[in-house]
């Protein structure tokens, strides 16, 4: 074998190798990155679900202040001072 052969035989072997190590890196990186979005997915789904339980009993008070607000407004129509 001619010396040129050798060197390119080893050049190939070490950059299949390294391209190989990336690639592992990669996927492994890539398993991280899902379960990271999944996480964050339930995250969200939970800030979801905790702030629709709070906007629930403020909506109910909100109506209940401006149906006491109507109510006191018709009350005064009726009952307005003459001058």
């Amino acid at each position: 074998m001619d010396l040129t052969q050798i060197v390119i035989i080893v050049s190939l072997l070490s950059v299949s190798t390294v391209l190989v190590i990336c690639g592992i890196y990669l996927i492994q990186i890539f398993k991280e990155l899902k379960t990271t979005i999944t996480k964050t997915s339930m995250i969200l789904d939970d800030t979801h679900q905790i702030t629709k339980s709070v906007a629930g009993p403020i909506t109910s008070a909100s109506e209940f202040v401006m149906g006491f607000k109507n109510g006191f407004t018709i009350f005064n129509k009726f009952f307005k001072e003459k001058k």
